[in-house]
């Protein structure tokens, strides 16, 4: 049962890595044909767009996905037929219903989070931008209901199918076009491409869900339970999007400098979250499987797998996130351009451990009875975060804009903890005693991997090169150590 859990993260994780690396990829070339100047064009249009993409899903994945797999827990598959059929309705009323508001309320969006001394050529184009990229709300919402859905029959390989292609069709569209147009219009074009690739993704999605459109149906009050499930999530689960939203106020008025603003929302966040995504695909495939397992009275084994699980990302993040710090200036020039771009990647990696734990946690806790006390943390925390904005900012820079974050998520994470302990799922001194090993294990790699660099003059080659091969050989050390310390932990608890 674990098993399969893990490989079902596994599934969905590589498929959002490695959609993230085509992503990059497409960023990569996009940005080197426009230049820092009209980059900044398209990302004031972009940031708002993800943002109230983000919303018009609002928790629709985990929320889809646990009820799902409640009803499966409870064999009233005919209802979950009938939640498909009333879901995809609900999808595109809130998509269309997005794109009106973004349609009408464009101009007032972009006045907040625009950056002063702006002239009224440039506010128009903008505006042009983020209308284009509007068009994507008509997809997006139906595409994660039917990821949520699909999710919640413990079937994650067609997100991971239609993430890849998706970004596959951007790279190619991109490629073909940008032949004939190397003008600032390409920015107009990009965003048809993202129309496009969505609409790909959303046929992909079909292929999989199409046979269960003729399954016998039985109602209920599909979207009533749909909501009552997914707004939960959509308040717990979007606390990433919240923080960038109050971000994407706060920075422009606070710190107006288009280059902090590009490298900081939407540069460096890009980065970061190829290791995140593996704590979020974890999440998700815990999610389904721990309601399941409550619903089944599995307390002891649900226990146990939420250990290994939450044990395991902080084993997995600790390095990477240092390896993130170490090579911050190899990676940021690899992919962009921006002068101040890898000292924030540097401050902003320490986000990594935190978003990724929170998003594990979320995964084992929301299907818990407590779960509320989460909600509620995420609503005084996006308070707080905005609050400690305006204190931290003006004093620390974007670094005030960092810490805030993390002293906001981290009231998220300690409530977690709370609702795990309400159930008997102590995880708090577990994941503490596996931080302090991993950290203790990650010093040693680097400390290591150092003095072997400087030792022997091994500095001087190309950063791809340089990032892949030490990257490999501070984790595989850092491995070693784990592998050491355990071994010894097993040892003495023998003697004794």
């Amino acid at each position: 049962m674990r098993d399969k859990t893990l490989l079902q993260a596994l599934i969905l994780g590589l498929g959002q890595v490695g959609a993230k690396i085509l992503s990059l990829i497409f960023l990569f070339r996009f940005s080197n044909d426009l230049g820092k100047e009209a980059m900044s064009l398209y990302v004031y249009a972009y940031v708002p767009f993800s943002i109230f993409a983000d919303l018009s899903c609002f928790g629709l994945i985990p929320g889809t996905s646990k009820l799902v797999s409640r009803l499966k827990g409870e064999a009233e598959d005919d209802k979950i037929n009938y939640l498909l059929k009333r879901g995809t309705i609900y999808s595109l009323i809130a998509g269309v219903g997005f794109f009106l508001f973004m349609l009408f309320f464009s101009r007032q969006i972009l006045s907040v989070s625009l950056f002063d001394g702006y002239d009224n050529e440039t506010f128009e184009g903008v505006r042009t931008n983020l209308l284009l990229a509007s068009l994507s709300l008509f997809v997006i919402p139906i595409i994660n209901f039917y990821k949520g859905f699909l999710q919640g029959h413990l079937i994650m390989y067609p997100s991971c199918i239609s993430i890849i292609t998706e970004n596959v069709i951007k790279i190619v569209l991109y490629v073909l076009i940008s032949r004939y147009i190397h003008d600032i219009n390409i920015i107009h074009l990009v965003f048809i491409i993202y129309f496009s690739s969505y609409f790909i993704s959303l046929i992909i999605l079909l292929v999989f869900i199409f046979p269960f459109y003729f399954k016998k149906k039985l109602k209920f009050k599909a979207i009533i339970n749909l909501l009552s499930t997914s707004i939960p999530f959509g308040f717990a689960t979007m606390f990433f999007t919240i923080y960038q939203f109050i971000d994407s106020i706060t920075l422009s008025i606070l710190l107006p400098i288009e280059g902090y603003y590009t490298a900081y929302m939407f540069e460096t966040i890009r980065l970061i979250f190829f290791p995140i995504v593996i704590a979020q695909a974890l999440g998700g495939a815990l999610n389904p499987k721990m309601n399941y397992m409550f619903k089944e009275d599995k307390v002891e084994e649900a226990r146990s797998l939420a250990i290994k699980c939450s044990t395991l990302i902080i084993y997995i993040l600790i390095p990477l996130t240092a390896v993130m710090k170490y090579f911050a200036t190899d990676i940021y020039n690899l992919f962009y351009k921006q002068e101040n771009g890898a000292k924030i990647l540097y401050h902003i990696a320490d986000l990594i451990i935190f978003f990724g734990l929170y998003k594990v946690l979320i995964g084992i806790s929301l299907g818990l009875p407590k779960a509320h006390y989460i909600i509620i943390a995420t609503i005084i925390s996006a308070i707080a975060k905005y609050a400690l904005n305006y204190l931290l900012i003006p004093h620390f820079g974007y670094q005030g804009a960092i810490y805030a974050t993390i002293l906001a998520i981290s009231i998220c994470i300690i409530v977690a903890y709370y609702v795990l302990f309400a159930e008997k799922m102590n995880l708090f001194w577990v994941n503490i005693k596996a931080l302090i090993g991993a950290l203790f294990a990650c010093f040693l790699s680097v400390l290591l991997v150092v003095i072997f660099r400087v030792g022997f003059y091994l500095g001087a080659y190309p950063a791809y090169y340089s990032i892949g091969l030490y990257s490999i050989l501070i984790l595989g050390i850092y491995y070693l150590f784990l592998r050491f310390f355990r071994q010894t932990k097993g040892l003495l608890h023998n003697i004794n």
